[in-house]
């Protein structure tokens, strides 16, 4: 019972024995009971039992003594077994090599290294007892190794013990080659390994990544009928999963329940996260409820691991409901936890939300950092409430945080959004250290503070001041990107000022800046404007040639351009170009297609596009009935003229009187 662990049914068994007059225990089972009072943390009581042998008049062992030398260390007493340990030299008690190695192990253990190699080399010279390959291992890895070879050389065998703890060594040192050596030989010389054994090398190998010896030594394990514990499943669970060997995870895991090793929480948490790291949340979150059904109770590891993989897949709502859990269980989540499901909330729209989260942390003693700050004046600046973005942010600084760069952006750009130029050009102060807060030196403007503050400027038309930023943003060596030239550029055609729009696209150029799609449609769109259609499908071209696909609102511009000019051929060719790329119309360039292609006389090309809609969900409205039916009339076409016109009754529009007159003359014709 006592190797099965069952240490209270011992204690339990030897009271009821003690209770019969005829059976007296020996000094085995009083050693035995000893023992177990030591493995239950209960040393106070083994030395009862000790004073009890000597009342009873059993004579001690060693095993005796090791009893309660083991327990003291196991229960971190140290000094206490040293103590004990001298007393038992002094008094001639009997004890062995292994009663040194118990106290040698337990001052290695508590970092008395010194004091450990010194009773080490005491051992030596009083000649009294020999130390085992187990003493110099804990203190003097060479000399053991020494020894061990003369153990086999003089034929004295070591046994399983000295191989494991050998072994053990190896590996807490990351010899592993070494060790998996000392392994084959310990069963060349016919020792087999036993689970602690196996499970030390595994959890070794796994630790240093590799999983393929790690599996063979498990394979190895299960073959030569060895059942692997709880920190053996663990290990290979755990390396498997950081490979992303999930799946395989899964098997070992469904294994182990079948080989009756129950998983703790060790076991459920590795797994989780790996079924996260695939994005297989629905199955991490099948297993938690597995994991609950089970009454293995869930660690502050295990919900922190729920929430970001949840907060990962965009599942807010599942994630707030595992920290509700969490505090229901009385478990505080960390900083970095609060902070995700802050975040996601907050990129999702649920601004009110994260906010309710904010103070329902700080109720329950989890303090925000800048990140979390950051999140919710970010998010308050997005939808434009910078008075509350600033009382967010006064807090902040009540709490001792000091605002970053990202807070400034934030701010920064709600106000220029919001049209809030004084406060937004007061903050650029700040951060420039021109007065407002000297306190913070190291902030300086990034690229992006420079873009929020130009395209505010560009799109309220202070185009003076969005130049002089600009050249002051190099000055201070911040290079602008496609983004600060897009602002100018959208300013400049805004301006009418089209050759400058197209001068500032030349720059681009050798700043090594590639245009983009808003950069082209901010220039078609003005060249249109101002009746330069020609200019405007060779900027298309230009596009097109760079590699960079049109849009269809740039293909809208363009041919509404064209259209309007009269030239149908080059209507004709954007319309083909825009097929070749596979971009798709909306109403509005239906439309326009429409009235091209009837204009050209092409009424089959134009029923098709005008049929097209029906399928795209566009339902033609009354402008595109009336294109089709005038290019119908054009062609002589009477009979698909007046069978739109009745549709057009049919579906109920209002009509303006000259829509009502075209379908009186279409009738009388």
């Amino acid at each position: 019972m006592s190797k099965m662990k069952h240490y209270s049914t011992v204690v339990s068994m030897f009271q009821r024995m003690m209770g019969f007059k005829e059976i007296q225990p020996n000094i085995f089972t009083v050693t035995n009971l000893m023992n177990c009072f030591c493995n239950l943390k209960r040393v106070d009581l083994g030395f009862s039992v000790f004073a009890m042998i000597f009342k009873l008049g059993l004579p001690p062992d060693p095993y005796t003594m090791n009893a309660l030398l083991l327990g003291l260390c196991n229960e971190g007493k140290v000094n206490d077994a040293v103590e004990l340990f001298q007393k038992i030299v002094k008094n001639g008690y009997p004890c062995d090599q292994y009663t040194c190695g118990i106290i040698i192990r337990g001052l290695s253990k508590s970092g008395n290294l010194i004091h450990a190699v010194d009773m080490l080399n005491e051992m030596n010279a009083s000649g009294r007892f020999k130390p085992t390959v187990v003493c110099y291992v804990l203190v003097k890895w060479n000399e053991a190794k020494s020894l061990l070879s003369d153990m086999i050389n003089q034929g004295i065998p070591p046994d399983r013990y000295t191989f494991s703890t050998l072994i053990a060594h190896l590996c807490k040192n990351g010899e592993i080659q070494e060790a998996n050596s000392l392994f084959k030989l310990m069963s060349q010389r016919g020792i087999r390994p036993n689970v602690v054994t196996y499970t030390t090398i595994i959890h070794a190998l796994c630790r240093s990544g590799d999983w393929g010896h790690a599996t063979n030594f498990f394979q190895n394990m299960i073959d030569c009928g060895i059942s692997p514990n709880v920190v053996t499943f663990n290990s290979m669970i755990d390396i498997l999963c950081k490979e992303g060997k999930t799946g395989k995870a899964f098997e070992i895991f469904e294994l182990m329940t079948c080989k009756g090793v129950k998983p703790d929480v060790i076991t459920y948490n590795s797994l989780i996260q790996g079924f996260f790291h695939l994005g297989w949340w629905e199955e991490a979150t099948s297993l938690f409820n597995r994991m609950m059904s089970n009454g293995v109770h869930p660690d502050t590891l295990t919900f922190t691991s729920l929430i970001k993989g949840l907060c990962k897949e965009n599942r807010a709502k599942e994630a707030i409901s595992m920290l509700e859990l969490m505090f229901r269980r009385d478990l505080k989540p960390d900083i970095v936890t609060c902070n995700t499901l802050i975040c996601v909330l907050c990129n999702s729209g649920q601004r009110a939300e994260a906010t309710s989260l904010f103070h329902r942390m700080m109720n329950e003693g989890v303090n925000p950092d800048v990140v979390t700050f950051n999140s919710l004046i970010n998010a308050l600046c997005k939808e434009k409430r910078t008075e509350e973005a600033i009382t967010m942010l006064e807090l902040m600084i009540q709490r001792d945080l000091e605002p970053d760069l990202f807070t400034y952006n934030s701010l920064i750009h709600g106000f220029c959004n919001s049209g809030e130029w004084a406060e937004a050009t007061s903050f650029f102060r700040r951060m420039m250290n021109e007065g407002v807060n000297p306190d913070v030196r190291d902030l300086k403007p990034d690229l992006f503070t420079y873009n929020s503050l130009i395209h505010g400027f560009c799109n309220s038309g202070q185009w003076e001041e969005a130049a002089s930023l600009c050249r002051r943003m190099m000055n201070e060596g911040v290079l602008p990107d496609v983004v600060t030239f897009n602002s100018l550029i959208n300013a400049l055609c805004k301006e009418k000022r089209i050759e400058e729009a197209i001068t500032m696209l030349k720059v681009m150029i050798p700043c090594d800046l590639k245009p983009d799609t808003v950069t082209y449609i901010s220039l078609t769109d003005e060249s249109c404007n101002s009746g330069q259609g020609a200019e405007a499908t060779s900027l298309l071209s230009t596009m097109v040639n760079q590699g960079i696909v049109p849009n269809v609102v740039t293909f809208n511009i363009v041919l509404g351009a064209v259209g309007k000019q009269g030239t149908m051929t080059k209507a004709l060719e954007v319309l083909k170009l825009m097929n070749q790329k596979g971009v798709k119309p909306n109403e509005i360039m239906n439309r326009m297609m429409i009235r091209v292609y009837c204009l050209q006389g092409e009424m089959n090309k134009a029923k098709d596009v005008f049929d097209s809609m029906a399928i795209q969900g566009l339902a033609p409205d009354l402008a595109a009935y009336k294109m089709l039916i005038n290019g119908y009339v054009m062609q002589n076409r009477k009979d698909e003229a007046l069978r739109l016109a009745e549709e057009i009754l049919q579906k109920g529009f209002r009509l303006d009187e000259a829509t009502q007159n075209m379908l009186r003359g279409l009738t009388r014709f």
